[in-house]
């Protein structure tokens, strides 16, 4: 855009002028120019152009962005001006890479990429977790290329942390690989169980134990194991058609206000889904590299396995 130009539209969100459009994002609104947006983005040309029921209004609603984001969405998009857009932190850039992907506006996705690479290498750990969750979200396998690198390189002892408890499970999925070699297994092991109990995809029981206190001398040293609750595959009949129509049977003749039953299937498939999600995240654990003192005092306690799990685990650790 040349430069000449900016000043001019610049003023035009705030002055109204000629404004074709209204955004609505929360509970605040933009009034924008339509060829301003179809100009800059593919989303909004599409949108205008297109039949739909939204391009004949006024008012558009935008979800997945905060009001502030938007703003200076808008401030950008009306000057192109990339110094401004320096002048803003890392986690407002981030969000503005994202709705820039989303919105397909190649111009500031190039400069927010740009602006993420030169900062990377001073960034703060919560910072760097939050580049990570933001490139694994809109597929830039740049960007988390080098936030891995600088994770390892910078904070390796520290990647257990809290930040990596509000990630998602996709992208926890994700740290947990790129932990490995670089945080204990034992680590490793405590941050899947925390992130796990923060999210709910762990379900409790009561616990048993098994009584050892009668173990001679020269054992294994484990007193106890607590005994998880078996997972919802160990539970699964063999024939899970069956069980479903038992399911549906019993559900019948409860009362359409039972809310304990009326949710029972759909609970269900959720704690299997849970209960896969756990599996494949242990998955990446390496317990022959865990002492055998660590892995009782940790994964021996741990809701996240089975009794038989913890003593089939618990013959790969060294002393």
């Amino acid at each position: 855009m040349d430069t000449w130009l900016r000043p001019s539209f610049a003023d035009l969100p705030e002055n109204k002028k000629f404004s074709d459009c209204r955004i609505l994002v929360e509970n605040e609104t933009f009034d924008c120019h339509k060829v301003i947006l179809a100009s800059s983005s593919d989303f909004f040309e599409r949108l205008f152009l297109s039949s739909f029921k939204e391009a004949k209004q006024d008012e558009i609603r935008l979800q997945e962005v905060k009001p502030k984001t938007f703003a200076v969405f808008i401030q950008y998009v009306y000057t192109y001006d990339w110094a401004k857009l320096k002048e803003y932190g890392n986690s407002m850039i981030m969000e503005l890479l994202s709705c820039g992907t989303r919105w397909m506006v190649d111009s500031i996705v190039n400069a927010c990429v740009t602006i993420l690479k030169e900062r990377v290498g001073t960034m703060l750990l919560s910072d760097l977790l939050e580049l990570f969750q933001t490139a694994c979200s809109i597929d830039n396998k740049e960007l988390r290329t080098l936030s891995v690198a600088s994770l390892r390189n910078r904070f390796s002892e520290e990647m257990n942390c809290y930040d990596v408890l509000t990630m998602t499970s996709d992208v926890f999925e994700q740290y947990t690989i790129i932990t490995e070699g670089h945080l204990p297994e034992i680590e490793r092991f405590k941050m899947i169980e925390t992130y796990c109990t923060v999210n709910g995809l762990i379900y409790y029981k009561s616990a048993d134990t098994v009584d050892t206190s009668t173990k001679k001398s020269g054992d294994s040293g484990i007193c106890e194991m607590i005994a998880a609750k078996p997972s919802i595959d160990d539970e699964e009949p063999e024939n899970s058609d069956e069980n479903d129509e038992f399911d549906d049977k019993v559900l019948s003749e409860k009362s359409e206000d039972d809310e304990e039953y009326k949710d029972k299937p759909k609970n269900t498939k959720i704690k299997m889904m849970h209960s896969k999600y756990v599996k494949t995240l242990l998955g990446y654990i390496k317990f022959n590299n865990m002492r055998k003192d660590e892995f009782y005092k940790i994964v021996g306690k741990s809701p996240l396995l089975s009794l038989k799990e913890k003593y089939n685990y618990l013959y790969l650790t060294r002393n």
